[in-house]
């Protein structure tokens, strides 16, 4: 079987390399390279964690993609994955989420665990938490180093035969059934099955299909110094990765000191429409103030440290923050993986051999990823805090 994955972020690479290693004859396609800065899945950092809330679906896809990083990074020259763990801080008056991850992560043999306050503030007197509710533990977790991750996934497949294009590719939704619908710098590609992993340009390439079901959101991301005497204390031995679950400001979440960077502070909130074509990727005077703030409270004593680098990057959101895995309704040849941006690297691995089995096996792909769901949406996500409304006018209008 020849399959043409187009988009090589980290969901297209895991995916053409399982296929590729499955012996489909596979050919993977991208604009501008893998790990690259325009890219969903470029940039330095990623967290891994396996808290979903009650969506246990995640929590088994992650799962699933442990080894793989963990043997990626083995064979890697430099550092892929650091298992450093995940703080869980709880500002909202309730803790749901966590307390609905802990069975699924237990039931993977892993651990969730409630740490007392005090007992925070001792092994952690870096961070301020006179405004947290509750605290949790998640052991297995920690970074994934992530532009360098997608350039290994490439690598590593392309060892093994995988084949794989820069360039530009065109596609002509309204004429799927057509074998000229898919060109590579204006040359068909012929393929018996084509996965589409586009992140951000997935609703570029079919509006048909996603243009009211997905929207692109504006992300900043920040990296703060540390002190220049004792750096060692803010980064991934001393310190886990965390978030903030808030529900009256953006969940602000964060990795320690790491790749001589700076420490890494960014937000959850999907409100500001973005597009990954036109619009500048520079930090906002607004948000940059209202991030410092947050930051010197919650890590008062880096206070008035300076912002070291800053990135602008996109989410690609379906409608309600859960994947889409669909194949096209006009070529069922045309696998669509949609829906990624914000909790979707982690698992790359995990969906790429899920989607290996699709190809090759026939396997059904999971309900709960269907666009179906989509028509006639009338509720929040778990992903999404409260404030955040989405008003299909305001988005798409």
């Amino acid at each position: 079987m020849k399959v043409a994955v187009i988009g090589s972020g980290i969901w297209g690479a895991c995916t053409a390399y399982f296929l590729n290693k499955e012996g489909c004859d596979v050919e993977l396609y991208d604009m501008w390279g893998a790990g690259n800065s325009r890219s969903g899945s470029g940039g330095a950092s990623r967290i891994i964690r396996l808290a979903y809330g009650y969506d246990e679906i995640y929590t088994e896809l992650t799962n699933n993609s442990f080894n793989f990083w963990q043997e990626l990074t083995d064979e890697s020259e430099r550092e892929l994955y650091n298992e450093c763990g995940m703080l869980w801080m709880v500002s909202q008056n309730d803790s749901n989420y966590i307390k609905n991850s802990k069975k699924h992560i237990e039931s993977r043999g892993h651990s969730l665990v409630q740490i007392e306050k005090k007992d925070a503030k001792k092994k952690y007197p870096e961070i301020n938490f006179d405004d947290i509710n509750e605290i949790y533990f998640e052991k297995k977790a920690g970074a994934l180093m992530a532009s360098r991750c997608c350039k290994n996934v490439v690598r590593k497949y392309q060892s093994e035969g995988g084949k794989f294009y820069l360039g530009k590719v065109k596609v002509f939704e309204d004429k799927l059934n057509n074998k000229e619908s898919f060109t590579f710098n204006d040359k068909v590609i012929n393929a018996d099955k084509f996965v589409i992993a586009c992140g951000p340009w997935n609703r570029i390439l079919f509006p048909k299909m996603l243009g009211s079901k997905t929207y692109i959101s504006r992300q900043e991301v920040y990296y703060f110094s540390v002190p220049n005497n004792n750096a060692n204390n803010y980064n991934l031995s001393n310190i886990p990765c965390w978030l903030d679950l808030n529900e009256n400001n953006p969940s602000y979440y964060g990795i320690p000191f790491h790749l001589n960077k700076g420490f890494k502070i960014a937000y959850d909130e999907r409100s500001t429409i973005f597009d990954p074509d036109k619009d500048d990727r520079i930090p906002l005077t607004h948000l940059v103030e209202r991030t410092k703030k947050y930051f010197y409270y919650r890590f008062p004593r880096l206070h008035r440290l300076p912002i070291a680098e800053t990135r602008v990057c996109q989410y690609e959101n379906s409608l309600d923050g859960n994947y889409i895995i669909n194949y096209h309704e006009d070529n069922d040849n045309v696998l669509i993986l949609s829906g990624s941006s914000g909790h979707g690297f982690k698992l790359g691995p995990g969906l790429g051999e899920l989607v290996k089995d699709i190809i090759t096996s026939d396997k059904k792909i999971p309900n709960f990823f269907n666009i179906s769901r989509l028509k006639n949406i009338k509720t929040e996500s778990q992903y999404y805090n409260s404030q955040i409304k989405y008003n299909k006018k305001r988005l798409f209008n």
